[in-house]
């Protein structure tokens, strides 16, 4: 548990999940532009969920050493990984027909930060939902989706949990002095 404790002040650990996360981007790009395989609204924002974790982790990286700006940005990072997964399992959903969707052909991104608007070719949203691509191993974009977000999901949580005794511990000092 300790080394799991100690990974998490690594910058390495960081570089390797925003690396990662950069390359998830990466291929959902590729799907995008040469495949042409067009992200639907749920698509889309999985994307922001996604560039929320490589933005909280790159703060992270850089504060590492810094114990409560280490566990906020492991909690916005989890955040992040959670609604991105929790927006895959919707979409899965859709895609088996367990969950009826009013998804429309707009992205869905609220009025006050309209990320369709200011960065299109990476947000916009032009696909049918509940029609993703043929991935490896027979899965599709939605279920590899699940995976490569659940993993990193519970390595997160574990580490959370971990910074959590710390944390109460740290609050409790604090609150007494």
């Amino acid at each position: 548990m300790k080394f799991l404790y100690m990974l998490s002040q690594s910058a390495y650990f960081w570089l390797a999940g925003i690396i990662y996360l950069i390359v998830m981007e990466s291929i959902a790009l590729y799907y995008q532009y040469v495949l042409q395989f067009y992200p639907c609204a749920l698509c889309v924002q999985v994307r922001a969920w996604v560039v929320g974790a490589i933005l909280s982790s790159a703060i992270s990286v850089y504060f590492r050493s810094n114990f409560w700006i280490r566990f906020a940005g492991l909690s916005f990072t989890l955040i992040f990984i959670g609604g991105g997964f929790y927006t895959s399992y919707y979409a899965w959903g859709v895609e088996n027909g367990t969950v009826i969707s009013t998804c429309s052909m707009g992205a869905g991104f609220p009025g006050f930060m309209p990320l369709d608007e200011w960065i299109p070719f990476f947000f916009g949203a032009n696909g049918p939902c509940g029609q993703s691509p043929d991935m490896w191993f027979g899965l599709s974009m939605v279920e590899s989706l699940l995976i490569t977000l659940g993993l990193p999901g519970i390595v997160l949580a574990a580490l959370w949990l971990l910074h959590l005794p710390h944390a109460v511990l740290s609050y409790i000092r604090l609150a007494r002095a």
